[in-house]
């Protein structure tokens, strides 16, 4: 057959283009996390629009790998929408790896269950298995509830998506930014979900519109795609430079100035953790355990020290771990121990660092404190 170039299929095809190369700088940039996530939504776009020019070019006559991997990647829309979305109104919350896999189910429920169609075919083609009824069962059961439920988790994403933003602007809150900065993060984030919503309707009525009018293979589907194309468009060009001024703001969060309110609040949190938990008892404690115990971003931690505090995050810990020295020096119950070995259980995880932490900060060696405070005492 034929390859047929037409003007739609081509404009599908060089928007398809632009998402990938958009999808692309997304995904590399690592200095801002919500940035992957827009970065994998443009490339489930940009793969659709691939698949749809594969099969409306008729180039799947040659090409079958898009056949191979149907209603995959369109399952990747909905949680990175709501992933992007959590990573703008709350950049202080570290997302884990775990948390992000189990947002992704249905689309790596989708990936493993194809895998599994492929690995029987070829088993069946190579005579390993015979039932042959089995592998068409599968296929069977796998277009059949394929493209509604991706409609189906795309509208459970966007639901939680349009919830999460209602929530938070009612809160009119996004840390450690100012009301302007958040009035321009609320309107990108306001126009993002209004074309989100309006693909939510789109969508389903294209694929019921087989059922209601009598349509030529798959020609309902251009008007979506179209839809589509346009938003690459739009992100690529007038949504690109709305991001461009949220993420340095983002990075200037994590490297700059902290308002007074949320550092003193964050404060509150680190000394807690310190006072009450006691985590500076624990040698290997670093900002990340901290960041993670809390549940802020680690380099927050280091900005709050810094300027609020004039401290590092090492001076800070070892000013609690010199304090529970102190203690335990003048304690009774602590005779039978070295200053050494007091020092290893207050947290500190060498001799070394612990003699000079303690004089910075005391301003005598160990043992002279001790043996003035015994003195006054006595």
């Amino acid at each position: 057959m034929d390859l047929d170039y037409n003007w739609i299929n081509l404009l599908i095809l060089f928007g398809a283009l632009q998402g990938l190369i958009f999808s692309i700088i997304l995904l590399l940039n690592k200095k801002h996390p919500g940035a992957k996530f827009l970065g994998v939504f443009m490339f489930g776009l940009a793969y659709n629009g691939f698949e749809t020019f594969n099969w409306s070019s008729h180039l799947s006559d040659h090409i079958i790998f898009f056949d191979l991997f149907p209603f995959v990647m369109i399952y990747t829309l909905g949680p990175s929408l709501y992933l992007y979305i959590l990573s703008l109104l709350y950049p202080e919350k570290k997302l884990t790896p775990i948390r992000i896999l189990t947002y992704y189910f249905p689309p790596i429920f989708q990936f493993v269950f194809r895998i599994s169609v492929i690995v029987v075919y070829f088993l069946v083609r190579n005579k390993v298995l015979f039932d042959k009824a089995a592998l068409e069962s599968l296929d069977s059961v796998y277009y059949f509830y394929a493209e509604a439920f991706s409609i189906i988790v795309f509208l459970i994403y966007l639901y939680l998506s349009l919830k999460l933003f209602i929530r938070a602007h009612a809160s009119y809150n996004i840390s450690s930014v100012s009301k302007e900065v958040q009035q321009k993060i609320y309107k990108w984030i306001k126009a993002l979900l209004f074309c989100m919503i309006v693909l939510g309707l789109a969508w389903p009525l294209t694929v019921s519109a087989p059922y209601f009018f009598d349509l030529s293979y798959n020609v309902h589907y251009y008007p979506i795609e179209l839809i589509l194309v346009i938003f690459i468009y739009w992100i690529g060009f007038v949504g690109y430079l709305r991001i461009n001024m949220i993420f340095p703001l983002r990075s200037r969060f994590l490297h700059g100035s902290i308002s007074t309110s949320m550092a003193k609040q964050w404060m509150i949190q680190l000394q807690s953790a310190m006072e009450n938990d006691k985590l500076y008892l624990d040698p290997g404690l670093n900002r990340s355990k901290v960041a993670a115990y809390i549940g802020i971003n680690p380099k927050i931690i280091s900005v709050i020290l810094n300027q609020h505090s004039r401290q590092n995050f090492n001076d800070f810990v070892n000013t609690y771990r010199v304090e529970e020295v102190c203690k335990k020096l003048l304690s009774t119950k602590n005779r039978h121990l070295t200053i050494s070995g007091i020092a290893l259980e207050s947290g500190f995880n060498s001799q070394a660092t612990f003699q000079r932490a303690f004089k910075n900060i005391k301003g005598i060696s160990p043992k002279e404190y001790q043996t003035l405070k015994l003195k006054k005492i006595g």
